[in-house]
């Protein structure tokens, strides 16, 4: 990223664009073992630099409970994000396997996930830099779990047993157990399927169990059929198109769409920064060059259209580029600590 000349000190990138969804990427290469923990730094710098020098203001990503090394991949993004001034929401769910809505339905291993998670991802970082900006404590990115993911479709979870078995006890324990964590409800599917499974969410007491009620989109018509005013604040944690000659468009002119008929929707995550298809939802593509990786953007128009809003908003001003706030992306690796809990907990 060039550094925008100017008067006055150095500045963080203005985080004038809503969130985007990231996997949190531990290496490029298949991990031919699922209990080995691979962290290839230059990876996850990666990343994070692309959501930092893009003026994003939140990440959204997966901390799969039962896959061990995925999980443990995930605290590095959370906390060099959180330390930047971003905020994290944490997805409590996995894209395969019954794990964590397993241990969420448990009374026993419930408050022992939660405990870990709060460990792991809510104690608050030291600012990258004094003026992070952040709206959590000491000015970094607050953290926010989203209990499950379509729960429907992934758990086959009713709308009601959902919100009665596994929001409202989760909420209450996290409520009890770190009063700084945001809780997200599950979205259900962006598709013409979600809308009625939302309503039945909502009827089952959602707006009480949650500070965030989630939706996804996908597709422009769904917007119509969704709630447009509830008691509590939206984030729409998924909304993307493809191919990628329609992202532009997408994001400049729906949605502003969705803010405009979702009255209490006040933030809206992206799909995604990076995932293995190509012309597709992703912004950039991440390819080996030699022993080093490098990003390239595939998503070329919305890419610049992200970079033009940081760059009103810096109106001249110089911005300080990511490797001096984060000169060694390993400090926010998982500790021999972390591991160990992390290992009780699901050994039990």
């Amino acid at each position: 990223m060039s550094i925008v000349s100017g008067d006055g000190p150095p500045i963080f990138v203005p985080k004038t664009n809503d969130g985007i969804n990231i996997h949190p990427l531990r290496r490029l290469d298949p991990d031919a073992s699922l209990r080995e923990l691979v962290i290839v730094p230059e990876l996850v710098a990666l990343q994070l630099r692309a959501v930092y020098e893009l003026g994003f203001d939140g990440i959204r990503l997966t901390a799969p409970f039962g896959s061990r090394p995925n999980l443990l991949g995930a605290i590095p993004y959370v906390r060099a994000a959180r330390a930047l001034g971003i905020d994290a929401v944490v997805l409590m769910s996995t894209f395969d396997g019954l794990a964590p809505a397993q241990a969420l339905w448990s009374d026993r291993q419930r408050p022992e996930m939660l405990a870990l998670f709060n460990r792991l991802f809510a104690i608050p970082p030291e600012p990258a830099a004094p003026g992070a900006g952040g709206l959590g404590p000491k000015g970094v990115g607050r953290i926010a779990f989203q209990v499950l993911n379509e729960p429907a479709i992934f758990f086959g979870l009713p709308p009601d047993v959902y919100v009665q078995e596994f929001l409202i006890p989760t909420f209450v324990e996290l409520r009890q157990l770190n009063s700084q964590i945001i809780v997200v409800s599950a979205a259900e599917v962006g598709t013409l399927d979600g809308p009625a499974r939302v309503r039945a969410m909502l009827e089952a007491g959602l707006e009480g169990a949650c500070d965030r009620v989630a939706y996804h989109l996908y597709a422009p018509e769904v917007l119509e059929h969704l709630p447009t005013h509830i008691r509590q604040v939206v984030w729409v944690t998924e909304s993307g198109t493809h191919p990628t000659s329609g992202h532009l468009a997408w994001v400049r002119d729906f949605h502003p769409a969705i803010k405009a008929r979702l009255e209490d929707a006040t933030r809206i995550f992206y799909y995604d920064l990076y995932d293995g298809d190509p012309d597709r939802h992703r912004l950039i593509a991440i390819e080996r060059d030699g022993a080093a990786y490098r990003a390239v953007i595939e998503s070329g128009e919305l890419c610049a259209y992200y970079r033009q809003r940081v760059l009103d908003r810096a109106a001249g001003r110089p911005l300080i580029p990511f490797e001096q706030l984060i000169p060694d992306i390993t400090a926010y690796f998982p500790t021999p600590e972390d591991i160990a809990a992390y290992d009780q907990v699901s050994a039990t």
